[in-house]
């Protein structure tokens, strides 16, 4: 069984958590619970040489020796970067080889193309150009102002999920799940390529969010000047849960950002500079009681109970 995106993200949450609570019988029994999906069980056995690891350092380091903490948390943070490395290199560094155009950590990028629409990358994105009127996002989120020709669409695509302009300016996101797309002007056409979910005419201010896979859509809606506020540095939200907030962002923080606890549920509104990505973790945990760790300079966790 090959582990999923998914699983293995979470695979990297579970290993921290049992470090840092190894009694808890609660924590156990939901980890035994997780790992019923074979997925995710697949998951852990590929992170289970890190525990190895970690294992044989804590025998190798006698207990009488004065340096046994340091040697431990050094061992740690190696063992920690090792598992970030195996986790995302397939996931990060594979679209990014595909890729014609992509931004790193904290970059936005603004491009011209050919017809004459212009496309903005968000940070930790990457696309392919199928010709003059055709991408596809492999990874992260892109903003399209669409130069309109209707006899020649100008269509974005996110797995088998297609996006069809009809004169507009609108963001599509490539999750976990399926796409994310919003449209801040106009209209656009979001439908599946083989034709297992009705088409969706959406104007300014619609949201939704389709997975082709599982044939689902989530409908909601939002303020379209808030519409890819990230072009201007801004993350703005309105009542949306503390864990889309952290994972929006990810793209802009170095390093590692994890979230987790029941209070990622809770529900946030405010505007935070993305740029300053710890300024905006230090907001969330003066006004929503989080607790913000950082593990290493490269591992951030963010807990909300």
């Amino acid at each position: 069984m090959i582990a999923d995106e998914h699983c293995r993200r979470e695979a990297l949450d579970w290993m921290i958590l049992l470090q840092d609570r190894p009694d808890d019988a609660d924590v156990r029994a939901r980890f035994w619970q997780w790992r019923q999906a074979a997925a995710c069980d697949a998951a852990w056995r590929d992170l289970d040489h890190v525990a190895d690891v970690l294992r044989q350092a804590y025998e190798a380091a006698p207990a009488s020796s004065p340096d046994a903490p340091s040697r431990w948390r050094r061992t740690l943070t190696v063992a920690m970067a090792a598992c970030v490395a195996v986790i995302f290199a397939g996931q990060v560094m594979l679209p990014i080889v595909q890729a014609d155009l992509s931004t790193g950590t904290g970059e936005v990028r603004s491009i011209r193309l050919a017809d004459g629409s212009r496309m903005t990358l968000a940070p930790d994105s990457a696309i392919v150009l199928d010709g003059a009127r055709q991408v596809r996002v492999l990874r992260g989120t892109g903003f399209f102002q669409v130069r309109h020709d209707a006899a020649h669409p100008f269509q974005v695509r996110v797995g088998d999920a297609v996006v069809t302009d009809l004169g507009t300016a609108f963001e599509v996101r490539r999750d976990d799940g399926g796409a994310h797309i919003a449209v801040r002007e106009g209209r656009v056409r979001a439908s599946c390529e083989h034709g297992s979910i009705d088409p969706i005419d959406m104007q300014p201010g619609d949201v939704a969010n389709l997975d082709c896979t599982t044939n689902r859509v989530w409908k909601s809606s939002a303020r379209p000047s808030a519409i890819a506020s990230w072009t201007q540095g801004q993350l703005v939200v309105a009542k949306r849960p503390l864990g889309e907030v952290v994972a929006a962002l990810r793209p802009w923080h170095r390093g590692l950002l994890l979230a987790r606890g029941s209070g990622m549920a809770r529900r946030v509104t405010g505007v935070y500079d993305l740029r300053r990505s710890d300024r905006a973790l230090v907001a969330i945990r003066r006004a929503h009681g989080a607790t913000v760790r950082h593990i290493t300079p490269w591992i951030t966790i963010v807990t909300a109970d």
